[in-house]
């Protein structure tokens, strides 16, 4: 007979605050050390082939807390290994192509490409252990780490590689790394493509672990502390990773809004007094 007196137990309400692009900018880095200082951010996702990405890995390995993960960069932005050795994936100057649905279109399963992809996706995943720090999980640029052929390799590199958790339900964010500059019907092309790419990949994660819902730290603009600290303080049971881009001065972004945000005793006070559990990927990645 049922003990219907017993009350069930609570799933645990877990946030992740993950500023991505570490490692682009100056103003980035200050923003994103600036919001874990302040007891808010709990991770970052770090772009290696950034300009500050060496200044960022410092600062990074002096906050053993702050949960640093890979943002692979696949489109709109630079390689780590030269136009010689991936003649296929990148310009002359070394760069991916700049928008999204080019890089989906390319990167399905040609064997040559493929391995010019795998070989540039392994040099990112090398170049960031260099740095000492331990690989909380990976994501990417436009989330195309769910681009089937992209899964498909970080898998196989997991055998060799600490790769065991990633940033999984995307589609959310999909409009908001959209380039605000180009036409709707473009960024309604982009949408509509990256969407079904992206719930494919998260399906066939498999053993790859990662947080059960995935979201804006705010989705207004212009982003308020309070709209922020309501929707951390209301984040649904399980893992919820708030995903941010404080610093940034991309028009796609309010990066001076979310810098603000992260640095808010608005935003601390909301956590601290709130049932929410403040962890980053490592803690996932660890079996915390």
């Amino acid at each position: 007979m049922a003990d219907i007196g017993l009350p069930l137990p609570v799933k645990r309400r877990c946030v992740i605050i993950t500023a991505d692009d570490l490692g682009l900018l100056p103003e980035v880095n200050d923003a994103v050390m600036a919001g874990y200082d302040a007891g808010i951010v709990t991770g970052a996702g770090l772009r290696v082939t950034g300009r500050e990405s060496h200044s960022a890995m410092v600062s990074a390995n002096m906050r053993p807390g702050l949960g640093v993960g890979l943002h692979l960069v696949l489109c709109d932005g630079p390689a780590v290994l030269s136009h010689r050795h991936i003649p296929n994936l990148v310009d002359t100057s070394g760069f991916f192509v700049k928008r999204p649905l080019e890089a989906v279109w390319m990167y399905r399963k040609r064997s040559g490409l493929r391995q010019e992809l795998k070989a540039e996706i392994r040099a990112q995943v090398e170049k960031f252990l260099s740095s000492g720090l331990f690989l909380s999980h990976v994501s990417a640029h436009y989330n195309l780490h769910l681009h089937p052929t992209v899964l498909s390799i970080l898998k196989e590199l997991a055998a060799d590689y600490p790769i065991s958790t990633i940033r999984k339900p995307c589609s959310a964010l999909v409009p908001s790394y959209q380039d605000v500059t180009t036409s709707h019907w473009e960024r309604k092309a982009e949408r509509c493509v990256l969407r079904p790419v992206l719930s494919w990949g998260r399906l066939r994660s498999g053993v790859l672990l990662g947080a059960d819902h995935v979201g804006l730290l705010s989705p207004e603009r212009p982003i308020t502390e309070h709209a922020v600290a309501r929707r951390i303080a209301n984040a649904k049971p399980g893992v919820t990773e708030f995903v941010c881009h404080p610093g940034s001065l991309a028009s796609q972004y309010d990066g001076m809004g979310e810098l603000a945000a992260v640095t808010s005793q608005t935003v601390r006070n909301a956590i601290l007094q709130s049932a929410v559990e403040p962890i980053s990927y490592r803690d996932i990645a660890e079996g915390g």
